[in-house]
């Protein structure tokens, strides 16, 4: 199975947000991991976020990577995806600030708000999907509200202290890919992603695209982005090679 790699630039954003100025600018640097080879680049717009939303206009002008456009499931957000014409659409949890963890949104507590939003981006032929927590639940939920993706957030385990909390949230996501696969949802994975977790992640057959965001832009400080993509993509491929 393929493996794809998706530059969330969120964490670029946050850098030009700490000075009021223009740098770094995220198209830049979605143009240049473009040129290195990512597969695809993705870009969280929340309320009164209108410089997040001309990031995502440009975005979509002048980069020929896959756009992805993550939104929080609220009316007034969605409607952006009809003005920016992102290639889909990953519903998310609203940041309660600029710096707390994203991690994935109550699928079940949420299904009829999904359903209804999932239907009405569908009119636009975009494709949809949820990021959510790996667990088997939250997977059913997902796969009965219609998304065409499970985005498992691999925030707990990114951030795991100690050998058996690893894996347990390492069982977790197993049997969560595995679930998703079986629905016929593709799997995709997000949420603190480090070189060493991607190699780790891609051992898992049913997951074909991996997101990293502040783990690679902290990479691309010292080696530069192209170079990052391509150590990220190197490592996927490892994965791939070693058993489950």
């Amino acid at each position: 199975m393929d493996t794809r790699l998706y530059l969330n630039l969120d964490a670029v954003v946050k850098m030009r947000g700490q000075r009021e100025q223009n740098q770094p600018d995220p198209v830049a640097v979605a143009i240049l991991a473009d040129l290195g080879g990512v597969d695809g680049v993705a870009l969280h717009v929340g309320q009164g976020s209108e410089s997040r939303e001309r990031d995502g206009r440009l975005l979509r002008e002048s980069v020929s990577a896959r756009f992805d456009l993550l939104l929080s499931p609220a009316a007034d957000l969605i409607d952006l995806a009809f003005n920016m014409r992102p290639d889909r659409v990953i519903l998310v949890p609203e940041r309660r600030s600029p710096h707390s963890p994203l991690g994935g949104l109550d699928a079940q507590l949420l299904k009829d708000a999904l359903a209804k939003h999932i239907e009405h981006l569908r009119s636009a032929d975009l494709e949809i999907g949820v990021r959510i927590e790996p667990a088997l639940d939250q997977v059913k939920a997902v796969h009965r509200a219609g998304a065409d993706i499970a985005v498992l957030s691999t925030g707990v385990y990114s951030s795991c202290q100690g050998a058996a909390a690893k894996q347990t949230e390492w069982i977790r996501i197993v049997d969560a890919a595995t679930l998703a696969g079986r629905l016929g949802l593709r799997v995709a994975v997000a949420g603190g992603i480090t070189l060493e977790a991607a190699e780790a992640l891609a051992r898992i057959p049913q997951i074909e695209e991996f997101c990293v965001g502040h783990a690679a832009i902290s990479r691309a400080i010292l080696k530069g982005i192209e170079n990052t993509i391509h150590e990220f993509k190197a490592a996927l491929e490892r994965g791939r090679r070693q058993p489950l």
